[in-house]
């Protein structure tokens, strides 16, 4: 009988000592591959997140934001956004990155970026005369 195996990057579920049941997937990161954990109290629960958790992963929603700055995360953004939408909307889309959302708050950890901030940079650019649109 030949032994199946699950495909690879789907994940493994386990369950430990103490009865908590583990999901586990690997995401890549800037810096190499890194191992992501859901926890629950059933497989069935853990089953469903883990999924989840792969398809957001699969779609590029999932980064590692531990180191992430934001300006390297728009730059992720505009790479897989680039194929998908037109060229002069992913012009104007880099140009507004580059030259307004990456001198102000570029080098901000994405896990440290707070409403405050974003808040603050909108409001600056309307200040210098930039229109709500933009």
């Amino acid at each position: 009988m030949v032994e199946k195996r699950r495909p690879k990057g789907s994940g493994s579920i386990y369950t430990l000592k103490d009865g908590i049941v583990v999901g586990r997937y690997e995401v890549d990161t800037p810096e190499g591959k890194k191992r992501k954990y859901i926890r629950g109290k059933t497989k069935r629960e853990v089953a469903s997140k883990l999924a989840r958790a792969i398809a957001d992963r699969d779609s590029g929603l999932v980064y590692d934001s531990g180191n992430l700055a934001v300006g390297q995360y728009l730059d992720t953004f505009l790479d897989s956004e680039k194929d998908t939408v037109g060229h002069r909307h992913w012009r104007r889309h880099e140009e507004l990155v580059r030259l307004h959302i990456k001198p102000a708050i570029g080098s901000v950890k994405l896990d440290k970026l707070s409403p405050l901030q974003l808040q603050s940079l909108y409001r600056s650019k309307l200040n210098s005369g930039l229109l709500p649109e933009t």
